[in-house]
């Protein structure tokens, strides 16, 4: 199972847990339902933004988002280190962000 899958099939299991449809997250999260609808079966990934908004309104950590119950139990090491990667990422992009609206105020 791929990365993007995994992530899917939490997506959707959290999102029927908290007795939401695809129309109703959506809506909340900013996004098309057909953005959705791939991103639950895993044909597209979500940016580091919209996997801090979706845990957000899933009420669950980011790193439940990527863990498998196949995958032996991971303890709160793991989980810091995925969290960590996950905040890192993030930061990248914010400085990604900052140096094209620096770039566009230059022009």
């Amino acid at each position: 199972m791929t990365l993007k899958q995994i992530f899917g099939n939490n997506l959707h299991s959290y999102r029927k847990l908290r007795g939401l449809s695809q129309e109703q997250l959506s809506e909340r999260l900013d996004i098309s339902v057909k953005h959705l609808s791939t991103m639950e079966t895993g044909k597209v990934f979500a940016s580091a933004e919209l996997i801090e908004k979706i845990a957000t309104e899933l009420n669950v950590s980011i790193s439940a988002l990527f863990y498998t119950p196949d995958e032996k139990s991971m303890d709160g090491s793991d989980l810091a280190k995925i969290d960590s990667i996950l905040e890192e990422e993030v930061i990248k992009t914010i400085g990604v962000i900052r140096n094209r609206i620096h770039a566009l105020n230059q022009n």
